[in-house]
């Protein structure tokens, strides 16, 4: 079974706007794109992405890379038993606390993030809580 991985926002915005590090995002991305790896955002992502985006593309543009990301990227659904969880949870980063369970809620092994020091998350109210390994595309490839 292949490895399951969580791309933050920060990974797949990297990518479109080809800031710096995104060469080792990328390389993820393939590597999913290959069927090396499973990779999974969440809609929170994509929400995200399409704020950032539509300051710099038109319409026509940014509805077309939504949904090529959605084809490369499994997009994971976020309810409210995902906001219960991240509430009772004690994070640097709400959004990254909320990114997180979803990860976790997706089966997801891995975290690729360029931001994994607000991922420090502690059990707070959830003592089983059990996030997947927080890594940076660097160390995936």
């Amino acid at each position: 079974m292949n490895p399951r991985l969580f791309l933050d926002t920060n990974i797949l915005l990297d990518i479109l706007l080809e800031r710096p590090g995104y060469q080792s995002a990328l390389e993820v991305l393939q590597a999913g794109s290959d069927g090396k790896i499973s990779l999974h955002t969440s809609i929170l992502s994509m929400a995200n992405i399409a704020y950032v985006l539509r300051k710099t593309l038109n319409q026509n543009i940014l509805i077309p890379t939504l949904k090529q990301i959605s084809i490369l990227v499994d997009v994971l659904p976020m309810d409210a038993a995902i906001l219960d969880k991240a509430l009772l949870l004690s994070g640097p980063d709400f959004e990254d606390t909320l990114q997180a369970v979803c990860a976790a809620q997706g089966n997801c092994d891995l975290l690729v993030t360029h931001n994994p020091k607000h991922f420090n998350i502690q059990p707070g109210l959830v003592p089983d809580w059990t996030s997947p390994r927080i890594i940076a595309p660097e160390e995936f490839v």
